[in-house]
């Protein structure tokens, strides 16, 4: 049997969050769940491996800036595939441009399918 994998998610929502388990759960991973990126950012610095990271849009709010430049400084946040969900609207346009151009990192916007996003999270984790 193989090495468990690690997610890590960060989402304000807990709703959100008890969806990530359900759509997440037949993979068998170790999902780590926090509320924000300063909650979940020490879990990619631990000895396991981090295999995927997941980060709402909710949780930038006003310090986008900050967190994006966290993201790409942290080497081991940025050598980790991420998948971004933002909203299909013009205020995140801007938003979602920038997270598009971060290295080994997908966009996915909201709402979106469940078999989409299992689809997804199924790619980056080969």
């Amino acid at each position: 049997m193989g090495r468990q994998r690690r997610i890590i998610i960060a989402d304000r929502s807990e709703l959100a969050g008890n969806m990530y388990k359900l759509l997440l759960d037949s993979l068998g991973a170790n999902l780590i769940i926090r509320k924000r990126f300063e909650e979940a950012r020490p879990h990619f610095f631990r000895r396991e491996k981090t295999d995927l990271g997941i980060f709402n849009s909710n949780i930038f709010g006003k310090k986008f800036e900050e967190i994006y430049r966290r993201m790409g400084e942290a080497e081991p946040i940025a050598n980790t595939p991420k998948i971004f969900l933002c909203k299909d609207n013009i205020a995140e346009a801007k938003m979602r441009d920038r997270l598009s151009r971060v290295d080994n990192s997908s966009i996915m916007v909201r709402p979106f399918h469940p078999d989409d996003f299992f689809k997804l999270v199924g790619k980056l984790l080969v």
